[in-house]
């Protein structure tokens, strides 16, 4: 059973299912299951209120370029902070989708830009989603994958 559910994940996911497990063991639940339900509560109606001004909102899915193959293994906190722009959908509850958006000009590594949809509007998502790529693949003149460089490996030392 072990070697089961251990199948598919890689070091990054499971250490985050034990950093949650740890986080609702007992005498830390109060703590911090708790007020994180607070917290996820005042992102949800944060969420609600921008939705009656706009359809969908658009930002950046991370503050930095894709990282090169293997290149944060040994630093999860990078790998943490790269994520700090998807998690508020996630703890919102509202579907979110991320398209390539170019390549950065100094490493040639791809960007990415999310776009949130409310609650139960999947199909406004897609109908977004689907458009953006249209328009960026005419621009530039076919899929990005295309023009994206050939990955490469990093070493532990690099």
């Amino acid at each position: 059973m072990a070697s089961s559910r251990e199948a598919g994940f890689g070091e990054e996911v499971k250490r985050r299912i034990i950093i949650g497990t740890y986080a609702l063991s007992s005498g830390y639940y109060d703590a911090y299951y708790g007020q994180a339900q607070k917290v996820r509560t005042l992102i949800a109606r944060d969420f609600e209120q921008a939705f009656t001004q706009a359809d969908v909102l658009v930002s950046p899915t991370a503050p930095t370029t894709a990282f090169r193959l293997g290149e944060k293994l040994d630093d999860p906190m990078a790998m943490y902070l790269n994520d700090i722009a998807t998690i508020p959908a996630n703890l919102a509850g509202i579907p979110g989708m991320s398209v390539p958006s170019g390549l950065a000009a100094e490493d040639g590594l791809p960007t990415g830009l999310q776009v949130l949809a409310p609650a139960m509007a999947d199909d406004r998502l897609y109908l977004v989603g689907a458009a953006l790529e249209r328009m960026l693949q005419e621009q530039w003149g076919g899929p990005l994958l295309d023009r994206v460089p050939e990955p490469t490996q990093l070493s532990k030392e690099g």
